[in-house]
C-alpha cells in the first residue's frame, strides 16, 4: 500500500502536502521540524544539515530565508515583524564589531603627545582607512555605504544634485575634477584640459562614489569614537585640520561633542608635540654629520605683528612683537656631481676670498657680451611675439609652436623638484640692527644644536633682504679685528632674496619712468595706467609687490601692442574680438619689423638727435621695462642664466640711479661672488638654489625670501587675526615651527571634499576693454610718432640709466676706483689674515684698457671708447 501511496505522489506539492500529513501524525509541524532539524546534536541529523552554513549550501540557505521573508512581506504587520528581527539581528552583529583597544600601532588609540608627521602621510591614513572599514567595522560601512550610495546613484531627478550639473556661464570645474591630480592639469596630452560631456559625467560618477565612501567612513569612525574615545584617528586628524582652517573654538565644541573632532585642547597638545619634532629634525639636518662639507641655506625675514588688547589693564596690554623667522633649505648635493666637495670646506672659501682682494673691478665684468646681446634680442623678440598672439593674431599653422617663439632660449635651467624646507621657530630678536643680527644668529645656533665652534667653523649661507645684509655688515664692522670664526663671522655669506631684489629695483625704474602726471603733455607710465583704468596719481607702494609687477606688465604689452599695430599699419581705437590668421613666416616678419623699429641698435641714439622727448621716453621705458618683464619671467621659469643676465643689466642700471645708494654696491658685489670669486662648485650650488617651486612643477618656480613672504602672510594675518592664535607666545612656540604641515592639512581638505587642490602662479590678462580705452589715448596723443610737437609741448627728456651707469664706472676708474672696488666680496667677507679692503691700495691702474665695452645700443658716444683708451 505504502509503494502505491509514493507512486501517487507526481507533483511538488503532493509531496508536501504528504510530508505535513506525516509531521502531524507525528505530533509535529514544520516550524518545529525545522527547528529540530537545525539544532540537535545527534550525528545523523548534523550530516544532513553541515552544509547549510558553509559556503557550499549557503546559496540553497539564502532561497529558504528569502522564501520567509517574502511570506512576511505579504502583510503589513509580518513586514515589521520581519524588520523587527533583521533590526536585532543586525544590532548583534554592529555590537560584535570592536575595534582593537590600546595604543597604536597594538589598538586604534593615538596620544596626542606623541604625535609626528608621518600620522598625516597618505600612506598611513590609508592604512587607517582600510582598518576601519575592512577589519573593525565591515558590517556597518557596508550598510551605510548600500544606502547613500542607492540614494546617491538613484535615476530619479530628485535625488540628483544640482552642484552635479553645470549651469549655464558658471564655472563648475572646481566642483567636478577632485579625482584629477594636479599634474594632469599641466599635460599637454591630458583629456581633462578639454572636459567634454563624456569625461565631465565621468568625473560626477567618480566623485559620487567617493562621496559616499568618504560618508560612510566618516560616520563608521564616529560611531567607533562615540563607542570609545579612544578610537580617535580621524577626530584628532581632524581637530588639527580644523585649527589650521581657523574653525573657532565654539564650533569645535559642538563637533567634538558629535564625534566629528577631539577636544581644542588635544588639538593643541598634538600640534606642541608635532612641533618638538619638527625641532629634533631641524637639529639632525644642521648636525655636522650629517651636513660635514657645508650646511643648508638659512633664509630669514624680519616679522611685527601687535597683540591687541581690547579691555587693557596695568597687567594686560596691547604688546607689539618685533621678531625674525626663517626657514632651512637642504642643498641638493646631487647637483656638485663632478665636482671637488673639498672645495666646499672653509678652508677652500676663505682662500678664494683672499684672492679677491686683488681683484681688478672693471666695467666689462657686468656690461653684457656678444652672445647675451643676441639672446637679450631673443628676449624681446619673445615678449613682442607673446603680445601679438595673445591679443591681435593667431598661426593658420597647426603645429606653429616651435615656428613663432613665445619664451626665450633657455640658459640654465634649475630642475623642478620640491625644495626640503624646514621651518624655524621664530624668534624674538630683529634683524633690524647689528645687535639684533646677533641675537638671530645666536638664537639660530641654540635651535640648531649646535656648539658656538661647530656653526661657525662651517661655511654657512644665508639669505635674506637688503636690510639684513647691512646689519650683518655693521656687526662685522663693529667685531673688526679678531681673530676668532665666532667673532669675526667669517663663515658666513649673505645673499640678497631675488624677490626684494626685482621689487625694490623694479620700483626704482617705475619711479623713473612714471612721469609727472600733474603735467598734461607728460607721456609717462603713469598715462598708461590712466588709460587702462588703473590708480596713476602716485606709483604702487613696493609692498603691493603682485600688483606693482602686474602694472608694470600691464603698461609694457600694451605699448608693444600699439608699436605692433604701427608697424602693422593698423591705426584702429579699437581691436576685433577675434584674431586675425596670419602664416608663421607672416608673424616673424612682423616681430622682426617691429624689433627693428623700437628695439634695435641704433633706435635710442637716432630718437635722441632727431626725435622728440616723448618718443625718446617711449623708447628708454620699453628698453628698461623689458629687463624687469624678463627677470620675473625667468624667475617664475626657473632659469638662473637669464636672470643673472638680468641683474647684470641692472648691476650697470643702478650706477646711474641716485635712489638705489646700497643695490648699486650689493648688486654687483653679488654677482661677482656667486660667479667669480667663490670655487666652481659653490657658485654652481647657490645658483641653482636661489629658486624653488614649492610644488615641484616646472614654470611654477619662486625665490626663496618670496616663499618665505607667504608663510610670513599665513601665521602674521591668518593665524593671527582669526581668534585661534592671537596668543604671540602660542605663534612662536607652536604655529611657526608647524606652519608647513597646517597649509597641508588645509589643502587635503579641499581633496577630501572631492574637490582638485589647484596650484597656479600669479597671472595677468588685459581685458579688451581697457586695451581699447588704452588705444583711444594712443592714438589721440600719436605715441609711437617720433615728430617733435609744437614748441613747449614736449616733456622733460628721461635720463638713460643704462648709459649714465657706464659712464659713471668710467668716471671712477679715472679717479682711482673707489667705488668700484666696494665691489670685491673681500670688502665685507674677512677672513683670517685679510686686511680691510681700505686698506688695500686701489687697483683702478691695472684696468686693461684692450677690453673693449660692448655697446649694442650705440647709446654711450663716440668718446667713450677714447676715454678708456686715455686711462
Amino acid at each position: 500500500m505504502q509503494s502505491t501511496l509514493l507512486t501517487d505522489l507526481r507533483t511538488k506539492y503532493d509531496k508536501i502536502f504528504y510530508i505535513c500529513q506525516i509531521l502531524q501524525k507525528l505530533d509535529l509541524n514544520p516550524k518545529k521540524f525545522i527547528v529540530a532539524f537545525l539544532t540537535m546534536d545527534e550525528i545523523p541529523l548534523a550530516d544532513r544539515r553541515q552544509f547549510w552554513g558553509t559556503g557550499t549550501g549557503w546559496l540553497g540557505t539564502q532561497e529558504v530565508l528569502h522564501a520567509i521573508r517574502h511570506l512576511a512581506f505579504r502583510s503589513q504587520e509580518g513586514k515589521c515583524l520581519w524588520r523587527e528581527f533583521i533590526l536585532e539581528e543586525a544590532k548583534k552583529c554592529v555590537h560584535d564589531e570592536v575595534a582593537k583597544t590600546g595604543e597604536f600601532p597594538k589598538g586604534a588609540y593615538y596620544n596626542a603627545n606623541k604625535m609626528d608627521s608621518v600620522f598625516f602621510n597618505d600612506n598611513a591614513r590609508e592604512d587607517r582607512e582600510s582598518t576601519l572599514i575592512n577589519h573593525d567595522m565591515p558590517f556597518l560601512y557596508e550598510l551605510i555605504y548600500t544606502k547613500i550610495s542607492n540614494s546617491v546613484t538613484s535615476g530619479s531627478d530628485d535625488n540628483k544634485s544640482k552642484s552635479d550639473h553645470p549651469i549655464d556661464g558658471i564655472d563648475n570645474s572646481n566642483n567636478l575634477d577632485g579625482v584629477l591630480s594636479e599634474a594632469t592639469f599641466d599635460d599637454p596630452s591630458s583629456h581633462v584640459i578639454e572636459k567634454d560631456h563624456k569625461s565631465h559625467e565621468k568625473a560626477c560618477e567618480i566623485r559620487k562614489q567617493r562621496r559616499s565612501c568618504e560618508a560612510s567612513r566618516t560616520i563608521c569612525a564616529m560611531i567607533a569614537f562615540g563607542e570609545n574615545r579612544r578610537n580617535n584617528a580621524m577626530q584628532i586628524s581632524n581637530s588639527l585640520t580644523f585649527l589650521a582652517c581657523g574653525v573657532t573654538e565654539r564650533v569645535n565644541n559642538y563637533l567634538h561633542y558629535i564625534g566629528l573632532t577631539s577636544a581644542r585642547d588635544t588639538a593643541h597638545v598634538a600640534l606642541k608635540a608635532l612641533g618638538e619634532k619638527s625641532k629634533k629634525i631641524i637639529r639632525d639636518l644642521m648636525s655636522v654629520e650629517q651636513c660635514p662639507h657645508i650646511a643648508p641655506i638659512i633664509c630669514i625675514d624680519n616679522i611685527d605683528f601687535e597683540e591687541r588688547i581690547h579691555s587693557a589693564s596695568p597687567d594686560k596690554k596691547s604688546t607689539m612683537f618685533h621678531g625674525t623667522w626663517g626657514y632651512i633649505h637642504r642643498l641638493d648635493l646631487n647637483l656638485l656631481e663632478g665636482f671637488d666637495l673639498e672645495t666646499l670646506k672653509m678652508q677652500s672659501v676663505a682662500r678664494t676670498l683672499r684672492e679677491s682682494t686683488n681683484m681688478v673691478i672693471e666695467p666689462s665684468l657686468f656690461l653684457p657680451t656678444e652672445t647675451e646681446n643676441l639672446h637679450f634680442k631673443a628676449v624681446i623678440k619673445s615678449q613682442i611675439a607673446r603680445v601679438l598672439l595673445d591679443y591681435i593674431a593667431t598661426s593658420s599653422a597647426k603645429n606653429s609652436n616651435n615656428l613663432v617663439l613665445r619664451d626665450p632660449p633657455p640658459i640654465d635651467q634649475i630642475k623642478a623638484a620640491k625644495p626640503d624646507i624646514h621651518m624655524l621657530k621664530m624668534m624674538v630678536a630683529s634683524d633690524n640692527s647689528s645687535a639684533g643680527v646677533d641675537e638671530v644668529l645666536t638664537s639660530i645656533i641654540r635651535q640648531s644644536g649646535l656648539t658656538p665652534e661647530e656653526f661657525y667653523g662651517r661655511f654657512q649661507l644665508m639669505e635674506g633682504d637688503l636690510g639684513t645684509c647691512l646689519n650683518l655688515e655693521s656687526l662685522r664692522a663693529l667685531r673688526k679685528p679678531s681673530g676668532f670664526a665666532e667673532n669675526s663671522l667669517s663663515n658666513i655669506i649673505m645673499l640678497m632674496g631675488a624677490s626684494h631684489t626685482l621689487w625694490n629695483i623694479s620700483q626704482a625704474i617705475f619711479i623713473h619712468h612714471f612721469g609727472k602726471p600733474n603735467n598734461a603733455n607728460d607721456q609717462g607710465a603713469w598715462r598708461t595706467l590712466s588709460a587702462l583704468n588703473l590708480p596713476c596719481d602716485k606709483p604702487i607702494a613696493k609692498n603691493d609687490f603682485t600688483s606693482m609687477i602686474n602694472n608694470i606688465q600691464k603698461i609694457h604689452e600694451v605699448t608693444i601692442l600699439e608699436c605692433l599695430l604701427q608697424v602693422m599699419g593698423i591705426s584702429k581705437t579699437s581691436l576685433p574680438n577675434t584674431k586675425v590668421a596670419f602664416p608663421p613666416e607672416t608673424l616673424n616678419k612682423i616681430i622682426d619689423l617691429c624689433y627693428n623699429r623700437f628695439f634695435g641698435p641704433n633706435v635710442i641714439r637716432d630718437a635722441l638727435k632727431n626725435s622728440s622727448s616723448r618718443y625718446y621716453n617711449l623708447l628708454l621705458r620699453l628698453r628698461d621695462f623689458s629687463t624687469i618683464v624678463e627677470a620675473n619671467r625667468a624667475m617664475q621659469a626657473g632659469d638662473i642664466g637669464r636672470l643673472l643676465n638680468m641683474w647684470r643689466r641692472w648691476a650697470v642700471m643702478t650706477q646711474g640711479m641716485k635712489s638705489l645708494k646700497h643695490y648699486k654696491v650689493h648688486l654687483p658685489r653679488m654677482i661677482l661672488l656667486i660667479t667669480k670669486v667663490l670655487p666652481p662648485a659653490l657658485c654652481r650650488l647657490i645658483q641653482h638654489s636661489l629658486l624653488i617651486t614649492p610644488s615641484g612643477r616646472p614654470n611654477h618656480f619662486v625665490a626663496k625670501d618670496f616663499y618665505l613672504e607667504v608663510q610670513n602672510y599665513w601665521i602674521k594675518y591668518f593665524y593671527n587675526h582669526n581668534g585661534i592664535g592671537t596668543n604671540i607666545n602660542r605663534l612662536k612656540d607652536v604655529f611657526s615651527i608647524n606652519i608647513p604641515l597646517l597649509q597641508s592639512l588645509v589643502q587635503a581638505i579641499k581633496f577630501d571634499s572631492g574637490i582638485a587642490n589647484f596650484h597656479q602662479s600669479t597671472k595677468h590678462r588685459i581685458s579688451l576693454q581697457a586695451i581699447n580705452a588704452f588705444q583711444r589715448m594712443a592714438n589721440q596723443f600719436d605715441i609711437c610718432s617720433p615728430l617733435r610737437g609744437p614748441i613747449g609741448t614736449d616733456p622733460t627728456r628721461t635720463d638713460n640709466i643704462f648709459k649714465l651707469g657706464v659712464l659713471a664706472m668710467v668716471e671712477d676708474i679715472k679717479g682711482g676706483s673707489r667705488h668700484l672696488n666696494k665691489f670685491r666680496p673681500s670688502a665685507i667677507l674677512s677672513t683670517h689674515n685679510i686686511r680691510d679692503s681700505e686698506d688695500v691700495s686701489d687697483q683702478g691702474d691695472h684696468l686693461d684698457s684692450s677690453n673693449e665695452i660692448s655697446d649694442p645700443y650705440n647709446e654711450l658716444g663716440s668718446n667713450l671708447q677714447d676715454d678708456l683708451g686715455d686711462m
